[in-house]
């Protein structure tokens, strides 16, 4: 039996390098939850019929953008209603 020197147990060289802004970032939302949880019971489920292939674009837009389908959705609305469209 080979003996091997003992592997070095600092987590110090294995931790990837982070950015300190995305951790600042990543932490000043820890407090979000909340706030999230009370948007949500504010929020109304509506159900709303599309055609598959515009589902199919919708979802595309979305995530290309990299929200979910219901993000997307409020997003074109809320931009509509606001330039007097709606």
């Amino acid at each position: 039996m080979a003996i091997a020197k003992r592997p070095n147990s600092s987590t110090k060289d294995t931790l990837p390098k982070t950015d300190d802004r995305a951790a600042q970032a990543f932490i000043s939302g820890a407090g979000r939850i909340e706030e999230e949880a009370e948007t949500d019971r504010q929020r109304k489920p509506v159900m709303i019929r599309f055609a598959p292939d515009l589902l199919a674009n919708v979802d595309k837009a979305a995530k290309k953008r990299g929200i979910s389908r219901s993000a997307w959705i409020q997003f074109v609305l809320s931009q509509s209603l606001e330039k007097g469209k709606g």
